[in-house]
């Protein structure tokens, strides 16, 4: 063999190279895509009861708020804006959030056979759960956004505001449910905190009150929390000028990247500890 001939195998297996790279994306794509269908079987089944309560539930608790604002007079109302249109638009991302992070304790404890197999990683594990979740709320935003455009005359203002809040919104959750999958695999009182902690997040989050409705030193405070933001700008993508909003997406953008590198790191220290 020539030497030019071993020069271009020893560059076609030498590590680094965009080819080898490209060739490890696809694998993880191929692993990521696996485990999603294992987690769509596992969720779903062959049932239609899991898929019908997704849209229940935030319909239904839309659907509450709208009455007990209406009839009981109990919190503000939007001028302009149907209050039921308000509490959908408001709790669905809340909804995404709730169920991205409450599922993520289970994650690792659930699949932890799995990590037998060298291409998965604790990572592909998490980020197909965290996937199928917020593909699986999203497709019933999609659904929403579309019928109040059709039947309700209500379409979003803003497709790209209303798109990119979603994507931080994912990027949010999932960097806190990487930290929570963490935390629950080495401790049990971690577990059983999330739960709490989520229900208790829930006035705290702008989800029951737009900002622009409440006091300034309310206002402040709140603004501290940056999921606030994030439903602050999907009501901006939704409504407009109909509904004041308050975000700043830099500050928005900075949380994001800080949680998901926590999580990161997290998932890197809790990997060796657990028991295969």
């Amino acid at each position: 063999m020539s030497a030019t001939s071993w020069a271009d195998r020893g560059a076609e297996k030498a590590p680094g190279r965009p080819g080898n790279t490209l060739a490890g994306l696809r694998v993880q794509l191929r692993v990521i895509h696996a485990l999603l269908l294992r987690e769509m079987q596992t969720r779903f089944g062959r049932s239609r009861i899991g898929i019908l309560a997704l849209f229940l539930e935030p319909l239904a608790f839309a659907g509450m708020i709208a009455f007990m604002r209406s009839s009981i007079g109990i919190g503000h109302s939007v001028p302009g804006v149907s209050m039921f249109v308000f509490a959908l638009v408001s709790y669905l991302p809340f909804f995404t959030f709730r169920a991205i992070v409450s599922r993520a304790p289970g994650t690792v404890r659930s699949n932890v056979t799995l990590l037998y197999h060298a291409p998965i990683r604790l990572l592909d594990v998490v980020l197909a759960r965290h996937a199928l979740e917020a593909a699986a709320v999203f497709s019933v935003m999609a659904f929403v956004v579309i019928a109040l455009a059709i039947w309700a005359d209500a379409p979003p203002h803003s497709i790209p505001a209303l798109a990119l809040g979603l994507l931080l919104l994912f990027l949010y959750s999932h960097g806190l449910g990487l930290c929570a999958a963490a935390a629950a695999a080495v401790s049990r009182i971690a577990a059983a905190l999330i739960h709490p902690l989520l229900f208790l997040s829930l006035p705290l989050s702008g989800v029951l009150i737009a900002v622009h409705m409440l006091d300034p030193a309310i206002q402040e405070v709140l603004l501290w929390n940056p999921q606030v933001h994030i439903h602050e700008l999907v009501r901006e993508g939704f409504f407009g000028d109909k509904v004041p909003c308050y975000f700043d997406i830099g500050y928005l953008a900075f949380w994001v990247g800080v949680f998901n590198l926590l999580g990161l790191a997290a998932l890197r220290v809790v990997r060796p500890r657990l028991e295969l």
